[in-house]
C-alpha cells in the first residue's frame, strides 16, 4: 500500500527453521510505491544497491535464520546477468542474504556461489524463442546444512530440467533435457561453476 510497506520482508516458519524473504525489483520504475500510493519496492540497481535494500537485508538476517533476496532485476530474454546484476549480488549477500535468486528474464542464468542470477521461467505461456528456448526452464531445490537452524548454509542446489508447453509445465526428456544440461553447464562455467548431472537433476555443490 505504500514504500514502507513494500521493502518490508516477509517471514515465513517451517521445520523450526526460520526464513525470511526480501524482494525488490529494478524496473519498471513507473510501478514504484510512494509514500501513499501503492507499488513495488523498486530499487535503482542500476546506480548500485541502495541504503534502503541493505537495511533490510541486515534486519531480515536478525529476525530469522535464514535471508532469501529475490530481486526482480536485468532485462528481458538474455542468456546472462548483466553488470549492474553482477555488482548487486555479492553486496546482497555481504548485507547478509543467504541466498540470493533473482529472476526477470524468463531463461535461467549461470550459478555462482549462493547466487541464482536468474530462475528462468516455470510457467509460461510467451513466444518462443528458438534460439534463447524460454520453453524449457528448471525447477532449483537448495539443500541448507549446519549445525542448526541458527547457523544453516546453502550446500548445494540440484535443478531439475523443465519443458514448458502452453500453461503445462513437465519434466524434460530426451534433446531438450540435454539442450538444458549443455546451457546450464556452459552458464555455470563463466563463473567457474561445475556442474554434476545425478539422478536425473543438474547438482551443483556448494560445500
Amino acid at each position: 500500500a505504500t514504500v514502507r510497506a513494500a521493502r518490508e520482508f516477509a517471514v515465513l516458519e517451517a521445520g523450526g527453521v526460520r526464513l525470511a524473504v526480501v524482494g525488490a525489483t529494478d524496473h519498471p520504475q513507473e510501478y514504484a510505491a510512494g509514500a501513499d500510493s501503492p507499488g513495488v519496492a523498486w530499487a535503482d540497481l542500476h546506480a548500485g544497491v541502495p541504503d534502503w535494500l541493505t537495511e533490510s537485508v541486515g534486519r531480515a538476517a536478525a529476525a530469522a535464520d535464514v535471508v532469501l533476496v529475490t530481486p526482480h532485476w536485468g532485462p528481458n530474454m538474455t542468456s546472462r546477468p548483466p553488470r549492474h546484476v553482477s555488482a548487486a549480488a555479492p553486496e546482497l549477500l555481504a548485507a547478509g542474504a543467504t541466498l540470493v535468486a533473482g529472476h526477470s528474464a524468463h531463461v535461467f542464468h549461470g550459478i555462482a556461489d549462493r547466487i541464482l542470477y536468474d530462475l528462468g521461467d516455470f510457467v509460461d505461456d510467451y513466444a518462443v524463442d528458438q534460439v534463447l528456448r524460454n520453453d524449457l526452464g528448471l525447477l532449483f531445490l537448495v539443500t541448507l546444512d549446519g549445525p542448526d537452524a541458527a547457523h544453516l548454509v546453502p550446500a548445494r542446489v540440484e535443478a531439475m530440467p523443465l519443458a514448458l508447453d502452453y500453461c503445462h509445465t513437465r519434466l524434460a526428456r530426451g534433446e531438450d533435457r540435454e539442450w538444458i544440461r549443455e546451457r546450464l553447464t556452459t552458464a555455470c562455467a563463466e563463473f567457474g561453476t561445475a556442474v554434476a548431472d545425478r539422478t536425473g537433476r543438474l547438482t551443483v555443490d556448494w560445500r
